[in-house]
């Protein structure tokens, strides 16, 4: 799970606090994530922290886990200056098999985590939302079989069948190449992109990614005031 930016976007909620505990329906959005998670079945979660770091440890120190939960925390020391595919990196040496990605900025019912563990065998599994595209959204194309042939925010919104909702799953293999894969982009000295772009060189590589489709099932990006207003509405229905 990545928590590490600053949620400028979201000021003056993130002033004081990471984006993932910004309130929700009266709830920190960590709160809410963890006990979703476990609702789901996941057990070990590790939390990439940053910014205001300090604030979310002493949340973790509060919060009333699931007995099932294990719940550890990595810092991405530049997160100032580098972006979430960097945050993913930082997390490898703390995930050595299969792996479950998933933006901490995230409002969202269980069933999405439960749709994308549920979802056929492939080496890569990508959640997508599939709707009306702008210009803001991780937009997906699809290839003739199914299969993910792109994922990015500069492709044409008209050819994306959606949105990739910011959850992933990887097997132990896929996670591997997808470790490799960071760390030659931040030897080239890309620090300051979005881990997608990781996905595509996989692709393009030869690795499978399959669509996990959560149309329907409530999850929401919170990155602007006017986001959050939504989603309190949604947490409601969530309640």
């Amino acid at each position: 799970m990545l928590a590490a930016g600053e949620g400028t976007r979201l000021h003056p909620y993130t002033l004081d606090r990471p984006k993932c505990l910004v309130e929700v329906g009266g709830r920190p959005l960590l709160g809410r994530t963890l006990d979703a998670l476990a609702a789901a079945g996941v057990i070990d979660v590790v939390v990439v922290t940053g910014y205001r770091e300090e604030v979310l440890l002493e949340f973790l120190s509060g919060y009333a886990k699931p007995a099932a939960l294990r719940i550890t925390t990595v810092r991405n020391p530049e997160y100032a200056r580098t972006n979430n595919a960097y945050s993913l990196w930082t997390a490898r040496t703390e995930v050595p098999g299969a792996l479950l990605l998933l933006d901490g900025d995230l409002l969202f019912a269980p069933a999405v985590v439960e749709q994308v563990l549920a979802a056929p065998d492939s080496p890569a599994v990508l959640a997508v939302d599939r709707h009306p595209l702008g210009d803001e959204e991780m937009k997906v194309l699809l290839a003739a079989d199914g299969a993910v042939m792109a994922v990015n925010k500069t492709m044409d919104p008209r050819v994306g069948v959606g949105e990739a909702i910011g959850v992933a799953r990887f097997s132990a293999s896929a996670a591997q190449a997808l470790w490799r894969r960071l760390g030659e982009q931040i030897e080239d000295g890309q620090r300051n992109v979005f881990y997608e772009l990781a996905f595509e060189q996989l692709i393009a590589a030869g690795w499978v990614f399959a669509v996990a489709d959560v149309t329907g099932i409530p999850c929401m990006e919170i990155d602007t005031p006017e986001d959050l207003a939504q989603a309190h509405a949604l947490a409601a229905r969530l309640a």
